[in-house]
């Protein structure tokens, strides 16, 4: 998570905790654009009448509204505040039956949804009341309508102020609605396509995935540090074997970088990059087997030669017109994507969908060569050093790029699940029935 709080602590990207709104208020923090103090649930006042009930609730979700509208925000219930300063923490109620109405509310009151909002529980010490933080990411999908029946409205915010937008303003929302859009796969082509210059297509087949955030990141966080995007690939490998469940069957790829490389990742263009050859000598020389992008707007673009797993094994056949492709490699690359994917996205703070394309790279001026499954599995999942092509599988001769999107803030099972879809669409165009990626 990245908000105002945070900017105003000098914090990194982290969850918020109890301590750090303890010292938000004690510095007296102002409300702002992305900030927004609430004392209560007010509607939750038994003795006021059911139309200022009403009212309240449609408030609520107007704010949300309007912080999707415009760059996101934070909205902290329990906090007294005087002149839209921070004055006292209160606390409330807030346990997830409380917090579950929060949600019913924004799906109540809001269209379309606004996908990555975030209703968590700041718990207090010692049985102290806790607080509600409601984390609102800018939303790719705005502009947001708010209300019931034929009185919506469309509300943006304008400095501590919620507005309501005038035709002109809500015109040019859709039309930069539907310009993001086109503009988010233009962007995956981008990617991809800013990798083939720097890799030897020439060595074989290449596992290239692109993924990009589909809402910005909070303007407030800032150019990443190197040994930012170092941690990021650490805990992208963690991540991957959390998401692949089982050593059998995987074969990792990214912890086959040299430390050199992980620890000391070079500048690129608004990107920290990560080559297998991290001291190339030879100034014609293309990277060899891996390539990695973290880029500072949250977007990644790797690609991993087959090449390296390959060498010295002894394929099947003698047809040298193929390129062989060993789908353990496939599957082990969509996963360590996927996982690094959304550790880069949290590191920096981000939230919502993020967009991502896997494709199989090949020299497309020599030929076009068919591509060829191979394995080396045995019975059981177990490896063994016999390769052969997959039983039912046939030649593949123009590989397809596939897309997905998931959330930033996605659970293990749930990324999991990502990856074997992505891996299973590749897999699948050469007839075989599934990854191996456990379900």
């Amino acid at each position: 998570m990245w908000s105002r709080i945070h900017v105003e602590l000098g914090l990194s990207p982290t969850p918020l905790t109890l301590d750090m709104l303890t010292q938000a208020v004690s510095q007296r923090v102002r409300e702002n654009e992305d900030l927004d103090w609430k004392l209560d649930l007010a509607w939750k006042n038994k003795d006021l009448p059911a139309e200022v009930k009403a009212k309240k609730k449609a408030e609520f979700a107007k704010d949300v509204a309007a912080m999707a509208n415009t760059r996101g925000g934070l909205i902290v219930f329990g906090v007294r505040d005087e002149n839209e300063e921070a004055a006292d923490l209160t606390g409330l109620s807030n346990d997830e039956r409380t917090r579950q109405s929060l949600r019913v509310l924004i799906w109540h009151h809001v269209r379309p949804l606004v996908d990555g909002v975030l209703i968590e529980a700041i718990n207090g010490e010692d049985g102290e009341p806790g607080l509600i933080a409601v984390f609102v990411p800018p939303s790719p999908d705005a502009p947001h309508l708010v209300g019931d029946k034929n009185e919506v409205g469309v509300p943006y915010r304008y400095g501590t102020d919620t507005n309501w937008m005038s035709e002109g303003q809500l015109e040019r929302a859709y039309r930069d609605r539907f310009s993001r859009r086109a503009d988010d796969r233009a962007a995956l082509s981008t990617l991809m396509d800013g990798l083939v210059p720097e890799i030897d297509l020439e060595k074989g087949i290449w596992v290239a995935v692109a993924a990009r955030p589909v809402a910005p990141l909070p303007l407030l966080s800032g150019r990443p540090e190197r040994d930012q995007a170092t941690a990021t690939m650490k805990n992208a490998l963690q991540l991957a074997s959390e998401m692949f469940g089982q050593p059998q069957g995987r074969v990792p790829m990214l912890d086959m970088i040299a430390s050199d490389a992980v620890n000391n990742p070079r500048n690129g263009l608004r990107r920290w990059v990560i080559r297998s050859n991290h001291y190339p000598a030879d100034p014609h020389e293309l990277v060899d087997w891996a390539l990695v992008e973290l880029h500072h707007d949250g977007s990644v673009a790797l690609a991993i030669g087959m090449v390296r797993a390959l060498t010295g094994v002894e394929l099947p056949g003698d047809d040298a017109a193929v390129w062989h492709v060993w789908v353990a490699i496939v599957d082990a690359v969509i996963t360590e994507a996927v996982a690094l994917v959304s550790a880069h996205v949290r590191g920096l703070g981000g939230v919502g969908t993020i967009l991502t394309r896997a494709a199989l790279l090949r020299d497309e001026t020599s030929g076009r060569a068919p591509l060829v499954a191979i394995d080396n599995r045995a019975s059981g999942g177990m490896q063994s050093s016999f390769f052969s092509r997959v039983p039912g599988s046939r030649a593949l001769r123009e590989p397809v790029a596939v897309e997905t999107e998931f959330s930033a803030d996605a659970e293990v099972a749930t990324l999991r699940g990502v990856a074997r879809q992505l891996a299973d669409d590749l897999d699948q165009q050469f007839g075989m029935r599934c990854s191996s990626i456990p379900e």
